[in-house]
């Protein structure tokens, strides 16, 4: 069990951050000063960066991000991203595994798009209880984007942080979203990103072991560091992005 003091010090941190993701330039001007103490990675390593809404006018923004990574090293798929941990596809050097999280509306009318032009693949982690409300995808639109190529993942029914869950409610929260979507748009779901994803707070080793005996395949967490052959895909590290930001932002969140 995690410290009171851990505990609320990731708090504190998640307050801060709510306030200043509904500002995002702001936010990516905050965070630009501590990437001059990294650097955009170029040796070996697999991450897995990943955003939630993109409005239209960070579209530009979102292509900036995505090229700056295909320089560096080429975006595979979930799947793909899969077989390096498994050691079954080579990691020479830094490779890019894209997500989205929720179930926004945009990601429809700006991230598919912007996708398609530049030929990229990623996995839509949806939140099955926002699909049909304001702002958020009809599931037409996922069959919509699944048929436009694209892979889904459970991001739960109700976005709860699982470590304030029940043993049942937690339960619910992994298998029921599951099935929803693999109702709804006729696919098997093998991967689970959890809502706000860290292991000190928000899930704990029995939200993996649910997973697991679910029949997900892979559990995501928002640590940040590289991952590598061998490393677990029970334990994904993404690191979270918003397209607004400046590079030397996203150098805090992905870097060497």
């Amino acid at each position: 069990m995690q410290s009171p003091t851990l505990i609320r010090k990731r708090l504190n941190e998640l307050e801060l951050r709510t306030r200043l993701r509904a500002r995002p330039r702001m936010q990516g001007r905050v965070l630009a000063p501590a990437g001059a103490l990294r650097r955009l990675p170029r040796t070996a390593g697999l991450y897995f960066p990943f955003y939630h809404d993109v409005p239209p006018e960070y579209a530009g923004d979102l292509r900036r991000h995505l090229g700056t990574f295909r320089r560096l090293g080429p975006l595979v798929s979930w799947e793909q991203a899969l077989d390096v941990l498994a050691g079954r596809k080579p990691l020479d050097g830094p490779v890019f595994c894209l997500s989205f999280d929720d179930g926004h509306a945009s990601w429809r009318d700006v991230v598919v798009p912007v996708l398609l032009e530049l030929g990229l693949p990623a996995t839509f982690f949806l939140t099955t209880g926002l699909v049909g409300r304001p702002g958020n995808l009809t599931w037409d639109d996922c069959r919509e984007i699944a048929a436009a190529g694209f892979a889904f993942g459970s991001h739960s029914v109700t976005h709860r942080r699982l470590a304030d869950c029940s043993n049942g409610e937690a339960l619910a929260e992994i298998l029921d979203s599951k099935k929803e979507i693999e109702d709804e748009l006729g696919a098997e779901i093998l991967d689970f990103a959890a809502p706000y994803g860290h292991p000190a707070v928000d899930y704990g080793d029995r939200d993996v072991v649910i997973a697991r005996g679910a029949g997900y395949r892979s559990f995501a967490s928002t640590l940040r560091p590289a991952m590598h052959p061998g490393d677990s895909p029970l334990r994904i590290h993404r690191q979270g992005l918003h397209p607004a930001w400046p590079l030397w932002a996203v150098r805090t969140r992905v870097h060497d």
